[in-house]
């Protein structure tokens, strides 16, 4: 787009182009104006909606609702009501850790006061006793909370490249941009499909859809984990969903938090994915107690964004782990690269400076 010297420059600076950015290079300009569109633009693709099937039954007021349940879980975790979150909320491309107030972590706008209430009461009012419907809405929850965080990421993209075409830069031409957002509609729809089957066995009360491998762990650990997630291999290495091919994947969701003296670590999926996850849920539970932490300690902050720990536990790790933490949440593609050269994607000990199972208790 040619821009001329008298006009006003395409930056929102509101000087003339010929006092502002002529002079700047392509680069400078791109640069700049990528800071300018992601400016706000966490609050700009914010989402209300109630993601309840039975519409008839909503009431008007959409409420923050807890992906991961305030009162029994966050506040176990929290220290003088704060807690450590890396849930993805406020960065949509690089994981830090933040400290918030466990009242605001981990909650999304996906659902109406009528239906958050009604709908969890099963999970939220009762112990949890792993009975199939608590199961399904502990899933479906998890479910939920996900596809509302990929509406927003895609409402995200949109209005950033938008904002970036009005500058002068229309990305959305070029073919990343075209692959990025190709991706990003086979995995929406993907998560439609998921949803609706969800949302068929909702309805029905069909609450015994779910498989599910459980973990007992015998303390209250402290972090929690509530994530949605396509595992591409099995833990001896072989190919679970092909990513690259198109295809509809199969999703798998993990729940871990502690409870009432001890914690569950739950594995979850709907049974008409059996084919893909059985043998995966036999050959984690073949796992000894000393793999299985070091599977969740070395793949956990790759795999999710939807982790929250304990302020106690971050400090005991001290700066040096806490840094080595996220930087191993960052690096997902450059792990993926060595996997890939090597065709090795088998599970195998490697130890890491943190341990999200460390008990305080003992120490």
């Amino acid at each position: 787009m040619k821009i001329g010297r008298n006009e006003s420059c395409p930056c929102g600076s509101g000087k003339k182009y010929k006092k502002c950015c002529l002079d700047k290079s392509d680069e400078q300009r791109l640069a700049e104006a990528v800071l300018r569109s992601s400016e706000n633009l966490k609050n700009e693709a914010h989402i209300k909606q109630c993601l309840h099937p039975n519409k008839d039954e909503c009431d008007e007021k959409i409420i923050k609702a807890h992906a991961i349940q305030n009162n029994r879980i966050l506040n176990k975790i929290s220290e003088n009501g704060m807690i450590i979150s890396m849930d993805g909320v406020q960065h949509l491309i690089f994981q830090i850790a933040e400290t918030k107030g466990r009242k605001i972590a981990t909650v999304f706008t996906g659902f109406c006061k009528y239906h958050d209430k009604i709908l969890f009461q099963e999970i939220e009012d009762k112990p949890f006793t792993c009975t199939s419907k608590q199961l399904f809405l502990m899933t479906y929850r998890t479910m939920a909370w996900h596809y509302h965080k990929k509406q927003e990421q895609i409402n995200a993209i949109c209005i950033h490249y938008e904002k970036l075409r009005e500058e002068g830069f229309d990305l959305a031409k070029s073919n990343d941009f075209l692959d990025y957002l190709t991706i990003l509609s086979i995995g929406n729809s993907d998560n439609d499909a998921e949803k609706k089957q969800f949302d068929e066995y909702l309805l029905e009360e069909k609450f015994d859809v779910i498989s599910s491998v459980i973990w007992e762990i015998p303390y209250e650990v402290s972090f929690a984990v509530s994530m949605m997630t396509e595992l591409e291999h099995d833990i001896k290495g072989n190919k679970l969903n092909d990513m690259m091919s198109g295809e509809p994947t199969a999703k798998i969701y993990l729940n871990i938090f502690p409870t009432e003296g001890k914690s569950l670590c739950i594995w979850s999926w709907l049974e008409d994915n059996n084919k893909c996850y059985k043998e995966f849920g036999n050959q984690f539970e073949q796992l000894n107690i000393v793999d299985r932490e070091n599977y969740f300690n070395n793949n956990l902050p790759r795999w999710t964004d939807s982790i929250v720990i304990s302020p106690r536990l971050w400090d005991y790790w001290q700066q040096p782990i806490q840094e080595a933490f996220i930087t191993h949440a960052n690096f997902d593609v450059l792990y993926r690269q060595m996997e890939q050269e090597t065709n090795d994607y088998a599970y195998k000990y490697m130890d890491t400076p943190w341990n999200l199972f460390d008990n305080l208790a003992e120490q």
